[in-house]
């Protein structure tokens, strides 16, 4: 049985604009079909991918952001990488209004979500995205 980290991913680069989301979502929803993931699963990784993608294009004032794919052992994992300054903060409704809760949703339909930050000293921030499921 091989480990996530002995697959090799998928990668790709996509521009950081907002025109750029529809080729992403492209992206996993071909790579979620070769790998034959429930339909639940594969709207899950859309959802949490798309609002990753999202915060690096409007966020990051990144040129690129690259999105990795890997598939093993019943585990989907996306690595969302950009060329940015991760900036802390709690969503605040008042302020925000409908948005800035794209991490919470990750969080909600992911297994596991994990955010490297990047610093202005050590730039690029690299949000992990992990959902499993059973083959029955």
């Amino acid at each position: 049985m091989a480990t996530m980290g002995a697959i090799a991913p998928v990668v790709r680069s996509f521009r950081a604009h907002p025109s750029s989301l529809y080729q992403v979502r492209q992206f996993i929803r071909q790579q979620a079909e070769l790998a034959d993931l429930p339909g639940e699963v594969s709207d899950d990784l859309l959802l949490a991918v798309s609002e990753a993608c999202v915060n690096a294009v409007l966020h990051s004032s990144s040129r690129t952001v690259k999105v990795a794919w890997r598939h093993a052992n019943g585990c989907a994992e996306v690595v969302v990488h950009d060329e940015g300054v991760f900036h802390r903060r709690l969503p605040m409704p008042e302020l925000d209004g409908p948005s800035g809760r794209g991490i919470l949703l990750m969080m909600a339909v992911m297994d596991e979500v994990t955010i490297h930050e990047g610093t202005a000293r050590s730039p690029g921030t690299q949000v992990r995205l992990r959902r499993c499921h059973t083959t029955d």
